[in-house]
């Protein structure tokens, strides 16, 4: 296991362009294995952008230090990495694939789709469902995986109520297993609830980065 002092991530003076409109600018960043950073600031703050650099998803980036060779699993709003011509199980394996995982545990998908009670839609298209029910279908699928670091982007706002508490207990088992995270959200009950850091971001550039207490 890595101290909980080593630094997995270091990024300095990194700039993110988007159709000639810079929305990041000067991040300087370090995540420490065992950080639980919420990630905090209005719409359009450049929340978003920063988690999809820490993705890979957006690579052209300028900066001056540049160092994430770690796997994050991206939780984002419902459409990320899935297809809405696909039904549910493909979908499932479709994001499997995206990261590279080339075997499962039948059982215990069985399991989780019957839990958030997907198993009647199986053969249903991710276009047919309901945002909510499109959302069950990353959580299975992450629940599945054995990530260390996860990052979640304003995920919470989008799933029922009976979604949520069942992830959020989820979630609250996974984080003995997990390395680091980074949670996009404007709730602050729920940053209070997982996270030991906050980094807030506006117009594109951090403004605070502070400590709060662990997470029971």
């Amino acid at each position: 296991m890595l101290p909980k002092s080593e630094i997995i991530v270091n990024i300095q003076n990194l700039s993110l362009y988007l159709k000639n409109h810079q929305v990041l600018k000067n991040i300087d960043l370090q995540v420490s294995h065992g950080d639980k950073v919420g990630l905090i600031g209005p719409n359009g703050s450049g929340k978003t952008s920063l988690l999809r650099v820490l993705a890979g998803i957006y690579k052209d980036v300028q900066f001056e230090t540049y160092q994430n060779n770690i796997n994050y699993f991206f939780l984002s709003s419902p459409g990320t990495v899935t297809s809405p011509f696909l039904n549910i199980i493909n979908n499932i394996k479709r994001i499997f694939y995206f990261y590279k995982i080339h075997q499962y545990d039948q059982k215990k998908l069985n399991a989780l789709l019957e839990e958030f009670q997907l198993t009647q839609y199986l053969n249903y298209k991710l276009s047919e469902l309901s945002q909510g029910y499109q959302l069950r279908v990353q959580i299975v699928a992450y629940l599945m995986m054995n990530f260390q670091n996860a990052l979640i982007d304003e995920f919470f706002g989008f799933g029922d109520k009976f979604v949520m508490e069942k992830f959020e207990n989820q979630l609250s088992d996974k984080l003995h297993q997990t390395s680091s995270l980074i949670i996009a959200s404007h709730n602050m009950d729920l940053i209070h609830k997982f996270c030991n850091r906050i980094i807030e971001i506006d117009k594109g550039s951090i403004i605070n980065d502070y400590r709060i207490d662990s997470p029971k």
